[in-house]
């Protein structure tokens, strides 16, 4: 385990971090952990930023899970899917500019159902 880790993005979700020891970053995002060498971490950044959401959300939408976006992996079997709402997070988590010791959330950010009885 990496013990001198330091934080480059964070985002709601996720937050992605660089090891200086082995020099391998972290990428934390709701449910999945990767960890990448800096090519891996640009190749990745690379496809997410040129992802045509529009393409997938109207050749592929999917009313039973709301989730029609796929990141393939070199595994065969193993397909990440994503919303819109998580490739836009992903992306700002990715573009290095998003670390904030505080920050603000907005109404958006809160994920509850209301329900007024």
């Amino acid at each position: 385990m990496c013990s001198k880790i330091k934080t480059i993005a964070k985002v709601k979700s996720g937050e992605l971090s660089l090891c200086t020891n082995c020099n391998h970053y972290h990428l934390m995002f709701n449910n999945i952990f990767f960890e990448f060498s800096r090519k891996e971490l640009k190749q990745f950044r690379d496809y997410v930023f040129n992802i045509n959401l529009e393409y997938w959300e109207s050749n592929y939408p999917c009313p039973v899970i709301k989730k029609n976006i796929p990141i393939p992996s070199l595994q065969k079997n193993l397909i990440l899917i994503f919303n819109r709402k998580e490739i836009e997070e992903l992306k700002k988590l990715l573009s290095f500019k998003s670390y904030h010791k505080f920050q603000e959330i907005e109404l958006d950010d809160i994920d509850y159902t209301l329900i007024l009885n």
